[in-house]
C-alpha cells in the first residue's frame, strides 16, 4: 500500500471515530491539501512523497495521485457513493471506510500530526474548509497569477509549496 493510501485510510478511520462516517471528495481533498500545507509550515518539506503533487483545479487544489489512490482503495478498503449531505443541496461523492483497520504504516508522530490537522479542520463546513484552503500561500499566489493573466482558472498549474513560510516558533522549539 502506498503512503497516500495509508494516509487516506487513517484519515477516514479517525474521522469515523470522531463521528463523521464519511467525507465528501471535496472534504478529503481539502484535508489532504491542508495536511501538506501544515507539513511545509512546520517542517519545510512534504508530508507525502514526490508522487503527490497538487495542482489548481476549478474547485481548488487537487492531486492525480489522490484520485489514483481512491480508485485503488475503492471496494476493498473504502466505499465511494453519491450521498446528499445536509450542508449542500446536491448529492456528492462521499467516501467512507469499509472495514476497521487497526495497523497503519505510519509512525506515531505522523499519526499525531494527522490527528492535529483533523482537530483543526474536520468540524468545518465545506465552505469554510474551501476558504481556509484558498487562503494558503500556494492558492493565493495562483489566484494572483490568474488575475494578472486574466484567466478565470489556471487549471493544471502546479502549486508552489515553497511559498509557505516556516513557523519560526516551531523551528526555535525544535532547535532549542
Amino acid at each position: 500500500m502506498t503512503r497516500i493510501e495509508n494516509v487516506i485510510i487513517y484519515l477516514l478511520s479517525r474521522a469515523k471515530q470522531k463521528g463523521k462516517d464519511n467525507l465528501s471528495k471535496t472534504e478529503l481533498f481539502k484535508l489532504l491539501y491542508l495536511l501538506e500545507v501544515e507539513s511545509y509550515k512546520f517542517t519545510g518539506r512534504t508530508f507525502f512523497d514526490s508522487t503527490v503533487a497538487f495542482v489548481r483545479d476549478k474547485n481548488g487544489p487537487i492531486s492525480v495521485a489522490i484520485y489514483r489512490a481512491l480508485s485503488d482503495l475503492d471496494n476493498e478498503y473504502i466505499r465511494i457513493e453519491e450521498k446528499k449531505k445536509e450542508d449542500y443541496p446536491h448529492a456528492r461523492h462521499c467516501i467512507s471506510i469499509k472495514k476497521d483497520i487497526k495497523k497503519f504504516n505510519l509512525q506515531d508522530s505522523e499519526k499525531l500530526f494527522i490527528n492535529s490537522i483533523l482537530e483543526s479542520y474536520l468540524t468545518l463546513t465545506i465552505g469554510r474548509l474551501k476558504s481556509v484552503a484558498y487562503n494558503t500561500e500556494p492558492m493565493k499566489e495562483i489566484q494572483k497569477e490568474e488575475k494578472r493573466s486574466k484567466k478565470s482558472v489556471l487549471k493544471g498549474h502546479q502549486l508552489d509549496f515553497s511559498l509557505i513560510p516556516l513557523d519560526e516558533d516551531i523551528v526555535d522549539l525544535i532547535a532549542g
